[in-house]
């Protein structure tokens, strides 16, 4: 299978596919070195693009370096991600066609109020937020506005 990485409507880059994939097809492995969140702050502190998977309870994070790392978030997928023992990767949940952006819902959680993760994925239930529904209720009850 092809997969390239070009503009995309969602956010910036995305990942499309040239071929067709199946559902249930594993895509790719977000792959990259493992860090912990320590270490994740010091890369990434005070950016607003970031490339970081958390693994299991979050202590170990994947700093993505690979394709799989420019796919992005959609409230409507058609992709899910996936921990394999120490691995993740990224399935198709449903039939995908060539040419078709893989997108995959990022259940952000462990948000803080002033980073409310705006989602831009135009999805007709899009929740406005890349973070997880349970997340989402945390945070609006700390105060965080949606925009």
């Amino acid at each position: 299978m092809g997969l390239i990485v070009r503009s995309s409507l969602i956010h910036a880059a995305g990942v499309y596919t040239t071929t067709p994939i199946e559902k249930g097809t594993h895509i790719v492995e977000y792959d990259g070195p493992r860090v912990n969140k320590k270490q994740a702050e010091e890369i990434y502190g005070g950016r607003d693009v970031t490339y970081l998977y958390g693994i299991g309870d979050g202590e170990v994070i994947i700093n993505g370096n690979n394709i799989a790392a420019f796919i992005n978030h959609s409230c409507d997928p058609n992709c899910e991600s996936d921990e394999i023992g120490d691995k993740v990767f990224i399935i198709a949940i449903r039939d995908i066609e060539a040419d078709e952006e893989l997108i995959y819902d990022y259940c952000l959680y462990d948000g803080e109020v002033d980073d409310p993760a705006i989602c831009h994925c135009g999805a007709k239930e899009c929740r406005g937020s890349m973070y997880n529904e349970d997340e989402i209720k945390r945070l609006k009850m700390l105060g965080m506005q949606l925009v």
